[in-house]
């Protein structure tokens, strides 16, 4: 069994030396085993690890010198054993960089019993049984999953330190590791000796930007029909969706930085002819990767979370009845049923053994395969469920797959679910969706409006420049483009107001002003995107209140007919000011990004320029006629 921390970017405060990186802390209660995992270049080897005795508590300490720790400091809690507490922390910066492992006894233990051994570069602490007082759950799946700035480390120069990782296969003959590193050791991939990879990104200086991601690809390879993404650190993943014309799955990885090489390597999942699908990996942020599966079956798909949660596995379902997934079984234990509050409700499956599972979220259910999984008690189940907000969670078995476990939910709910550090429990925390008001109720009246008439926010202006790039910016394309789609709506009759008909600053405020005092029918905002990453490009269109996303759908559809050769990025409901506080139909429409090359040199053409005014023109129209007739 194998958990890793958080996995975060450093830079070193001695440039010129290579410290040892040590990554992360776990405990296998199966051995009874603290193991210490590393990435270095070989000091750890060389140099002898002692124990040093203290009391005052009771306790023992030894220090891995010329190492940082990567991430926070880490903590293991003990309940109803001889060891107290073991904690993981970077002692020393300054003059040396020193690692420190701290371990808390009970007064009358005797110290000499826990063994310190160092191997192959990782070490270990072997101690008695002991019982985990900590939840270590840490999420692998949210639906509302965000990019996270990890900030213990500020990346703030230019420097950009290489990371060496070396070899962490077991050796036969090495029982210890083997034991460690059993769980899901039929599918996760080694690490290349002596691959390298940015640790930090080079950013400017006075951006203070935080890069830290807690999960590190490293690899991605076809394996028996579906794709195997391997790294370094935690994983966790968005909601999968599916795309049309082609076909496509996709599923984003937050907080997840790409090694470079391999970033938009299209590869393919049957090398032996037997499919056409495809698989590409992206770095879609700056610290979210993407996953684009390309198959007339995509809908098919679906991720599969190893049991030490450093692989994820995609695949065709009908292709699991060959595939090994697992070399060992499980049964679930226990259920456990917990009310947060009036919204939230969290339900916990313990399994005797590490699971392999795969969550499948749509907008009417929640769904597991535990494919490892061969048995449970339905009576024990169904007692623990009844009467609880899960008591519609239902189990049934799968011959050649495992158990299939789930519930009816709204597409609104939020779904998180979490792994224990033993990879033998998982948490299903669901929130209630806020009950919105119905459209009919929250839509505003028309009373007050002026038929057929629209106002036109080209985004910032003056001294708001918007996004900048190559001395590009953002103000001056919505201008232009903005004053394009007046000119189609006058020619078709429709009265347009602007709230900034040339290069001046005006508030948020004044536009919300404004546009009240205009009463028009709808708004519309035009802004160019822009990213820290080069790499996003695409069409993206926003609405905050629920009335205003039928707009939004019709001008979005206009605009990725229009303009085909772009990615449909696809809706998003934002709390922009300007459609947050108007108070008829409102949205905000991102027509690319500027952070692009590609993109902007084709922002700034008069035919991309004339097809986005024009796609944005007949949105606005159909929606009106629509409307009109209501």
């Amino acid at each position: 069994m194998l958990f890793i921390f958080l996995l975060q970017a450093f830079i070193p405060a001695l440039a010129d030396v290579e410290p040892v990186k040590v990554m992360s802390m776990h405990y296998d209660d199966s051995s009874s085993l603290v193991y210490i995992n590393t990435r270095e270049t070989g000091s750890v080897q060389k140099e002898p690890l002692k124990f040093v005795r203290l009391s005052n508590p009771n306790r023992i300490y030894f220090d891995i010198n010329d190492a940082v720790l990567i991430g926070e400091k880490q903590q293991l809690v003990f309940e109803k054993s001889d060891i107290k507490e073991i904690r993981l922390a970077q002692f020393e910066t300054n003059p040396r960089n020193i690692v420190r492992m701290v371990i808390t006894f009970e007064e009358d233990f005797d110290t000499s019993k826990v063994k310190l051994m160092n191997l192959d570069g990782n070490i270990i602490v072997k101690t008695s049984a002991l019982a985990l007082k900590n939840d270590y759950f840490s999420v692998v799946y949210d639906d509302d999953a965000q990019n996270l700035p990890y900030s213990s480390i500020v990346a703030n120069s230019q420097f950009v330190q290489k990371l060496a990782i070396p070899v962490t296969q077991p050796k036969a003959a090495n029982s210890v590791i083997a034991d460690i590193q059993k769980a899901f050791e039929n599918s996760t991939l080694p690490n290349t000796d002596g691959q390298t990879y940015d640790s930090v990104v080079s950013v400017d200086v006075s951006s203070n930007l935080k890069l830290r991601t807690k999960y590190f690809i490293s690899q991605y390879i076809p394996k028996n029909g579906g794709l195997l993404v391997s790294g370094l650190g935690q994983l966790s993943t968005a909601k999968m969706f599916y795309l049309t014309s082609p076909k496509r799955a996709v599923i984003d990885l937050p907080n997840t930085f790409l090694e470079k090489k391999i970033r938009n390597t299209e590869v393919n999942l049957c090398p032996d002819g037997s499919c056409k699908d495809t698989a590409k990996i992206g770095q879609f942020e700056y610290n979210k990767a993407r996953i684009v599966i390309t198959s007339d079956r995509a809908d098919k798909y679906i991720p599969i979370y190893s049991q030490d949660a450093q692989s994820l596995f995609l695949i065709d379902t009908d292709k699991l009845n060959h595939t090994t997934l697992s070399n060992t079984t499980s049964n679930i234990n226990k259920a456990f049923v917990r009310k947060i509050d009036s919204k939230t409700n969290e339900l916990i499956l313990s399994f005797t053994n590490p699971v392999v599972y795969s969550i499948l979220r749509n907008d009417n259910s929640l769904n597991f395969y535990l494919f490892n999984v061969k048995s449970y008690n339905e009576q024990d189940l169904i007692k623990t469920l009844n009467n609880t907000y899960y008591k519609q969670f239902t189990l049934s078995l799968l011959p050649q797959i495992g158990v299939k476990a789930g519930m009816g939910i709204s597409k609104d709910d939020i779904v998180r679910v979490e792994q224990s550090v033993d990879s033998k429990a998982l948490k299903i925390t669901i929130t209630k969706a806020k009950q919105e008001e119905k459209p009919v109720v929250d839509k505003p009246s028309k009373k007050g409006t002026v038929k057929n008439k629209v106002v036109l926010d080209a985004g910032h202006g003056g001294s708001d420049y918007g996004a900048i790039r190559e001395g590009i910016n953002e103000k001056d394309i919505t201008l232009d483009v903005t004053q394009r789609v007046e000119s189609i709506l006058r020619s078709k009759g429709y009265k347009v107001a602007l709230t900034r008909k040339n290069d001046v600053y005006v508030s948020l405020e004044d536009r919300v002003d404004f546009s009240e005092k205009e009463e028009p029918e709808i708004f519309v905002s035009i802004h160019v995107n822009s990213a820290v990453s080069t790499d996003p490009s695409g069409i993206e269109t926003h609405y905050y209140h629920e009335y205003s996303k039928e707009l939004a759908e019709v001008v979005h559809k206009h605009l990725v007919k229009e303009i085909p050769n772009t990615k449909n990025r696809g809706l998003f409901k934002s709390k922009f000011y300007v459609i947050n506080h108007t108070t008829v139909p409102a949205i905000l429409v991102e027509m690319g990004f500027l952070s692009n090359e590609n993109e902007r040199n084709e922002l700034l053409t008069d035919n991309r320029k004339q097809k986005t005014a024009k796609a944005i023109a007949e949105g606005i129209i159909e929606y009106l006629k629509a409307n009109g007739k209501k």
